[in-house]
């Protein structure tokens, strides 16, 4: 298999779960792990670059990574492993580096405020412009059992499918069974529900809620034998905001997956805003993808 694992380092608790986190995914997917620590992470965004910097803070910075990079070999011993040095912006960076790369994996901390939750506005950044799926790892992840299960919210939609995609191509990666999950709920009121029920007075609309969840999951279930065939697949249909049934989920999954992007009105399915709210409270790392299939 192609590609390579990043995951950055701060010496935080958070990073570390995220290290060790990122280690056994390496190592399930049979790829090498590149442990980035990124001069400034821990402190200002605008430090001065390492190459105005002394020996002494440069190699300060470069024992980070090496711890870290230790941390990754404690927790699976004999897997690939390197310790890389960036600085500048860490999100950028950590971006820069995602270029040819399976997977990015940061832990869950920071100051970004959403829906009460703190989330690192570095996982926050990148995740929103990386060229390949982020996975944001919280601190409660160290000590899971693991269930070989993930889990991956849809809605039909381009970017819901991107994210059937990116889990197919996990679970196939991992030897993990999957499950696909279509969320669906009934606006109160709205024009386009009383345009409908205007057109299509046979039809109610939980009844039209519902065949939208069942179809969304057609096309997941499609795609999912034509690219990932070997992968063991359950979908599920059920009624309640998306984000809490995800959640729900999330507490058995090994990994939760969501697109960056979904649709509205009647779907109610995974919209960004949702895709933030469970990088921020699932009690499982979340793979957020911005990809679509082509």
């Amino acid at each position: 298999m192609d590609g390579h694992v990043v995951v950055g380092y701060d010496g935080s608790p958070e990073a570390v779960a995220a290290v060790r986190w990122a280690a056994g995914s390496a190592r399930r997917l049979g790829l090498p792990l590149q442990v980035v620590h990124v001069w400034g992470v821990s402190g200002t965004l605008d430090a001065p670059p390492l190459s105005t910097a002394s020996a002494f803070v440069r190699a300060g910075a470069q024992e980070v990574a090496d711890e870290g990079a230790q941390v990754a070999r404690d927790a699976v011993p004999g897997i690939e492993v390197s310790a890389v040095l960036e600085d500048g912006p860490p999100a950028r960076a950590l971006v820069e580096r995602a270029v040819g790369a399976r997977l990015v994996v940061l832990g869950r901390q920071g100051s970004s405020r959403l829906s009460g939750v703190f989330i690192g506005s570095v996982a926050l950044g990148t995740a929103q412009h990386a060229p390949c799926p982020v996975v944001v790892v919280p601190r409660t992840a160290l000590g899971r059992a693991a269930t070989d299960l993930v889990v991956v919210g849809v809605d039909g939609s381009p970017h819901s499918l991107g994210a059937v995609d990116a889990a197919g191509r996990y679970a196939t990666g991992a030897g993990a069974r999957l499950r696909a999950v279509a969320c669906w709920n009934v606006a109160a009121h709205g024009r386009s529900l009383a345009d409908w029920l205007r057109e299509h007075p046979e039809v109610t609309p939980v009844d039209l809620a519902v065949r939208r969840a069942d179809d969304a999951l057609a096309a997941a279930q499609a795609l999912l034998a034509e690219r990932w065939p070997d992968v063991e697949v359950e979908t599920r249909t059920e009624e309640g905001h998306a984000a809490h049934l995800l959640a729900r989920h999330a507490e058995k999954a090994d990994l939760l997956v969501v697109g960056t992007r979904g649709r509205g009105g009647l779907a109610g399915l995974v919209l960004g805003s949702v895709s933030q709210w469970l990088v921020g409270r699932a009690a499982c790392p979340v793979l957020v993808t911005r990809a679509v299939p082509e």
